[in-house]
């Protein structure tokens, strides 16, 4: 069974059934900070964003140079390939989310609760690279892609990102609780965390981004 996002829900097989869970996002449960005093996450990773580990052809740009953690294209613009240096240098973000795992099954446990952190970038600070810093008709009506190496997608509007509170909670993920994401997830990873469902803009393996 695949998840809205391409990927496998949150299911485990037993003997006699499968128990597939559901994850609740508590709204109170969403914390973050600006400058935060912690080490910068993508030059702490800047060795696992080597060629070797970042050799994922993306659908943007397939012949992306080594080194290259992030591509964005936009219209009437040249192609960026963006570096773990790049993104090193935009204010470094943390979140602390909180959720409620519960199981379909009556018979099983009570829900669990966790709290998962999440160290990256901003979603609008890189895209504020190739977006204008007018408001004029034209720039609000942009839509932007977060594409994925196996070519899933997730878009957002430049309303909600430049110009709502759901802005700053769109990331870039280099980390989780303080470890580098592992091949399934990364290097990098995109997460709408103010969406109510988190699968369908959950983007793994993030490799690019289009502005439309």
């Amino acid at each position: 069974m695949e998840g809205l996002n391409g990927h496998k829900p949150f299911c485990k097989a037993t003997a006699a059934k499968t128990i597939c869970r559901r994850v609740h996002m508590a709204p109170q449960g969403l914390h973050w900070q600006h400058a935060l005093p912690m080490k910068h996450v993508f030059l702490w990773l800047a060795a696992w964003f080597s060629a070797a580990a970042f050799a994922q052809n993306c659908p943007l740009d397939p012949a992306a140079p080594p080194g290259a953690s992030l591509i964005v294209r936009a219209p009437a613009q040249a192609v960026l390939h963006l570096s773990a240096a790049d993104l090193a240098a935009l204010p470094q973000i943390e979140r602390v989310q909180r959720r409620t795992l519960a199981s379909t099954d009556t018979a099983s446990p009570p829900a669990l609760e966790q709290s998962v952190r999440y160290s990256g970038v901003l979603l609008r600070d890189v895209l504020a690279r190739v977006v204008p810093a007018d408001t004029n008709r034209a720039v609000r009506t942009l839509v932007f892609e977060a594409v994925a190496s196996d070519g899933y997608r997730a878009v957002f509007t430049w309303g909600e990102l430049f110009n709502s509170s759901a802005g700053e909670q769109v990331l870039v993920i280099g980390a989780q609780d303080g470890r580098p994401l592992g091949a399934e997830q990364g290097p990098l990873a995109l997460r709408a965390l103010a969406d109510l469902r988190p699968g369908p803009r959950h983007v793994r393996n993030l490799c690019g981004l289009a502005v439309r």
